[in-house]
């Protein structure tokens, strides 16, 4: 009977407001809560933003290559795939403590630098390089110079016109074109010059001493961002994989011991940083040993 009298319109349907259980203030105040809530969550859940730890954003499982996070409580810390932690789809359970992930891992980079080994492959891969960059100047000095020899042929030709009597604007124009690239190209020449006869000057091995303190210090760095991009510099891809082995890890990265010295300013005579060195696996050498965490 009551829904037929609400078809025929005699009845009002009841009220939104009457279905609810708090006062919309109260309502609109919780939703901004919520959603203040739900942002901070998520910053924090990114695994390289902001933190105190070094080595978070590098470290990656050596089984799903997942971020290893930082879990635990003060003043225990320590690492774990996210993977496993948060979503079950890794089966790698396996943590390490924070300060001795760090620890190992600086020292064992530091290691691989400091070796005579790592020293000269650095001093050998800077003589290739300023080799290469040589022959590539040779090369481009050659064609330049032909060039050159090219233009003041044609500026030569623009001045027998001249001399002959031909005084339209479009020579004279044309003149100072070419005699405006032909300095541009003596120019270069000289510079290339520079390059090609200049001696191959190679850093003192006290650079990378110097480069092997500047990474110890890493770990009591008061800016761990700067200094956990830094760090990034030195590794292939910028990440070090943990992989388990039994109860402990074994940490594998490649080392780019060439990155030490790109902050080193250079001239095109002494030599110009770049490329990677052979696969290295903390404990220091340019084959791949392990060392465990």
């Amino acid at each position: 009977m009551a829904r037929k009298a609400f078809e025929r319109g005699r009845l009002h349907p009841p009220s939104v407001d009457s279905k609810r259980i708090i006062d919309r203030d109260t309502w609109d105040a919780v939703q901004v809560l919520l959603r203040e809530h739900a942002t901070n969550y998520k910053t924090r859940a990114v695994a390289h933003r902001r933190t105190d730890y070094l080595l978070t954003g590098l470290l990656r499982c050596g089984c799903c290559n997942a971020a290893m996070q930082i879990s635990g409580g003060s003043p225990h810390r320590y690492y774990r795939c996210i993977a496993n932690r948060k979503h079950g789809t890794c089966t790698n359970s396996l943590s390490v403590k924070e300060p001795l992930a760090r620890t190992r891992i600086l020292e064992a980079i530091s290691q691989a630098i400091a070796t005579p080994k790592a020293a000269e492959y650095v001093r050998r891969r800077l003589v290739e390089q300023a080799g290469a960059l040589s022959r590539d100047a040779g090369r481009e000095l050659e064609d330049r110079t032909a060039r050159l020899a090219r233009v003041t042929e044609r500026i030569r030709g623009l001045i027998a016109m001249q001399a002959d009597g031909d005084r339209s604007p479009m020579v004279a124009e044309r003149r100072v074109d070419l005699g405006a690239q032909a300095q541009q190209e003596r120019v270069a020449i000289q510079e290339l010059r520079a390059v090609t006869d200049a001696p191959i000057r190679l850093p003192p091995v006290a650079i990378l001493t110097e480069r092997v303190l500047q990474l110890r210090t890493f770990a009591a760095a008061s800016n761990i961002q700067g200094a956990r991009e830094a760090l990034r510099r030195y590794l292939k891809g910028g990440e070090i994989s943990l992989i388990p082995d039994g109860d402990a890890y074994v940490a594998r990265a490649e080392f780019m011991p060439l990155a030490l010295l790109a902050d080193i300013k250079t001239t095109p005579s002494e030599f110009s940083p770049g490329g990677r060195c052979q696969s290295v696996v903390a404990r220091g050498g340019f084959e791949p040993p392990t060392f465990g965490l």
